[in-house]
């Protein structure tokens, strides 16, 4: 299995992630063409790709803030295939995001993950992530 940071946008690409992101959220609209390339030509976002045999097995967001407390990180939208979970892409999803990140002036990675998804979590314990004491707030506009 290769991990990487997506560089070009094509219709295998494009086919993974229409058939990732209802895996990861069924209210999530489906990104378009244009969408995933505009995160792959942004400084602040960057996708990271599991590939094996050219089959997309995962992905992985890793964004950018400067803020006036410091340079933040966060993972989102971590995703792995129905099909290759429990095989260690999520491990190895994030753990090449941290490492990415080791030697950018960031002092901390965050991420926030639903209680629901046990492995998840169990995952991010083991990796060294700490639970944190704080409320996530959340305002829909329509």
């Amino acid at each position: 299995m290769k991990i990487y940071k997506l560089e070009t946008v094509n219709e295998n690409v494009l086919k993974a992630f229409r058939k990732l992101i209802p895996q990861l959220s069924t209210s999530c609209v489906l990104p378009s063409q244009k969408d995933i390339e505009d995160i792959v030509n942004s400084s602040n976002t960057i996708l990271f790709i599991a590939e094996e045999n050219n089959n997309i097995l995962g992905t992985l967001t890793l964004v950018f803030n400067k803020i006036p407390t410091g340079n933040k990180v966060w993972i989102e939208d971590v995703v792995v295939d129905n099909d290759a979970r429990g095989k260690g892409v999520g491990e190895k999803l994030t753990q090449f995001a941290i490492e990415y990140t080791a030697n950018k002036e960031i002092k901390s990675v965050n991420l926030t993950s639903s209680p629901d998804r046990v492995a998840g979590n169990k995952l991010y314990q083991k990796l060294g992530f700490i639970k944190r004491d704080t409320n996530v707030y959340r305002l829909t506009i329509e």
